[in-house]
């Protein structure tokens, strides 16, 4: 791995961190049995626009890197949950 890919790994690490901080924070804040948010409005907002801006970035940075968001660890001697079927080999019912 060069420098440049360290550099774009490390800044994946510090998004997904600062996601997962705020994403905790609101809801840690959520209101809870009809009482008011203990956050401003204008709090709110920020804390959207920030998210918002975390995850544009997450998205350049993962185009960047070739790899899509939607990755999830598995273990390598996992046993795949699916398998591939030919659709030749899937023959047609007769009505």
């Amino acid at each position: 791995m060069d420098q440049n890919e360290k550099a774009l790994v490390d800044e994946q690490r510090l998004m997904r961190m600062m996601r997962k901080t705020l994403t905790s924070i609101v809801r840690d804040t959520a209101p809870r049995n009809g009482y008011p948010s203990p956050l401003s409005e204008a709090t709110i907002m920020n804390i959207k626009d920030c998210l918002m801006v975390i995850s544009t970035r997450e998205t350049e940075l993962a185009q960047q890197t070739g790899r899509t968001l939607d990755e999830k660890p598995h273990f390598t001697d996992e046993t795949p949950t699916s398998h591939p079927v030919k659709i030749s080999s899937i023959t047609k019912k007769p009505h």
